[in-house]
C-alpha cells in the first residue's frame, strides 16, 4: 500500500493552511507569554495602596501571587491553543478539499480527454475555477464536434467513392468476362466514373486547405460588376441550353475586396447550382449592392425552392437537397460546403433564404468592400 502523494495539491493546500494556522498559534503564544506578567503589573500597581499586603517593595507583585498568575494564564493558553489548533486542522482540512476538488476533478476530466473522451465535462465552479471548466468545457465540446464531423466525413467520403468504385470495377469485371463488348459505351461510362473520383478528390483537397486556412490567397481590389458580367458570360452558353433566362440585376458600382480565381469559384459554384436546380423557362439574375462596408452579391433563381430544413443544411458536407438529380448532374455534393469555406477564408459570410420548395431561392455573399 502506497502512502499519499504528498506533492499533490489537496496535500500542499493542506500544508499551507497547518503551517499559517501553527505560526498564528506560535505568535499568540509568545505575545500572551509575554506580555500578560507586564500588564498584570501595571494593573496591580494603578490600584495602589489598598492592596498593598500584596505587594513588595516598588510595586512589584508578590513571588506567590506571580507564580499562581502564570500558572493560571499558562493553563488557559494551552487550553485555547488546544482548541483553535483543532479548530485550525479541520478548517485546513476543510478548505483544502473544497478547493482541490475542482482542480481534481478537472484533471480527471483531461486525462478522459486525452484519451479520446470528448464528452466528458467537468461541474461548473465559482471563480477563476469556475472560469477555468467553463474554458475546459468550450475546449471538450469543440473536440467533440470537430471528432465528429471527422466521423461523419470519413462515412461520406466512403459513401460518395463507393458508388463510381462499384461501377468501374462491374464495368471491368464484364469486360473481362466478355459481359460486354469494349467499344464506345463502355469507355465512355468509366470515363464519366474516374472523373467523377477526379472532381470528388480536387473538392476534397480544396475543402481540406480552405477550412485548415492553409488556402494561399491573393486579395485584390477587383470591380464588382466586371465580376458578375464575366460569371454570366461563363455560364450563358449553358443557360441558354436549358432555356433558363441568366440576367444581371441591379448593380451597384462598387469594388470588392477578395482574391479573383476563388472569387470566380465561388460566383461559378452559386450559378452553376442555380442553374442546376432551375426548370427550363426559368430565371436567374446576379445583383450587387453596398450595406454598409460590406458588398453583398445575391444570386437569385425561381427553381425548386427549398424547405427550412433543407436551407439550414445546404451548407453541410456532402448534402443534396435532392439526392438524386445532384448525382445524374455530377456534382460531388461539397460545392456549397467549399464556397462556404471560400467565403469566411476571405473574411465574409454566406447565407441562404427560400419561401419554400417550389418558391426559389436567393444565396447572398457578404465581403468586404475595397
Amino acid at each position: 500500500m502506497t502512502g499519499p502523494d504528498l506533492g499533490r495539491l489537496h496535500w500542499r493546500l493542506l500544508a499551507a493552511n497547518l503551517v499559517a494556522a501553527g505560526a498564528g498559534v506560535v505568535a499568540v503564544a509568545a505575545g500572551v507569554w509575554i506580555a500578560a506578567p507586564q500588564a498584570f503589573d501595571q494593573a496591580m500597581g494603578t490600584m495602589g495602596g489598598g492592596m498593598g499586603s500584596g505587594m513588595g517593595s516598588g510595586g512589584m507583585m508578590d513571588p506567590l501571587l506571580r507564580s499562581a498568575f502564570g500558572d493560571a494564564v499558562g493553563s488557559a493558553l494551552l487550553l485555547g491553543l488546544a482548541a483553535a489548533a483543532v479548530v485550525a486542522v479541520i478548517v485546513a482540512v476543510v478548505l483544502a478539499a473544497r478547493i482541490s476538488r475542482p482542480v481534481t476533478e478537472l484533471a480527471a476530466a483531461s486525462r478522459q480527454v486525452a484519451h479520446g473522451n470528448y464528452a466528458q465535462r467537468v461541474p461548473a465552479a465559482a471563480g477563476e475555477l469556475g472560469e477555468l471548466a467553463a474554458s475546459f468545457n468550450a475546449m471538450a465540446a469543440t473536440l467533440d464536434a470537430t471528432e465528429q464531423r471527422r466521423r461523419d466525413l470519413i462515412g461520406d467520403i466512403a459513401h460518395e467513392l463507393r458508388t463510381p468504385i462499384a461501377s468501374v470495377r462491374g464495368y471491368v469485371e464484364g469486360l473481362e468476362a466478355g459481359v460486354f463488348e469494349p467499344g464506345p459505351g463502355a469507355w465512355r461510362v468509366l470515363d464519366e466514373q474516374t472523373a467523377r473520383l477526379e472532381r470528388l478528390v480536387d473538392d476534397l483537397a480544396v475543402l481540406w486547405s480552405a477550412e485548415s486556412r492553409d488556402l494561399r490567397l491573393e486579395p485584390e481590389t477587383l470591380d464588382g460588376p466586371t465580376l458578375l458580367a464575366d460569371a454570366r458570360e461563363r455560364h450563358r452558353v449553358l443557360a441558354a441550353s436549358r432555356s433558363i433566362d441568366l440576367s444581371l440585376g441591379a448593380v451597384a458600382s462598387i469594388s470588392v475586396r477578395a482574391d479573383r480565381a476563388r472569387l470566380g469559384q465561388v460566383l461559378d459554384n452559386l450559378v452553376g447550382n442555380a442553374l442546376r436546380y432551375t426548370p427550363a423557362g426559368g430565371h436567374v439574375e446576379l445583383a450587387l449592392a453596398v450595406d454598409g462596408a460590406s458588398a453583398v452579391i445575391a444570386v437569385r433563381d425561381d427553381g425548386t425552392g427549398m424547405t427550412p430544413e433543407q436551407a439550414g443544411r445546404v451548407f453541410e458536407r456532402f448534402y443534396r437537397a435532392d439526392p438524386s438529380r445532384s448525382r445524374d448532374a455530377g456534382g460531388s455534393g461539397l460545392g456549397l460546403s467549399i464556397t462556404k469555406s471560400l467565403v469566411e477564408a476571405m473574411g465574409g459570410s454566406i447565407g441562404v433564404a427560400s419561401p419554400g420548395v417550389g418558391g426559389g431561392a436567393m444565396f447572398t455573399v457578404r465581403l468586404p468592400r475595397a
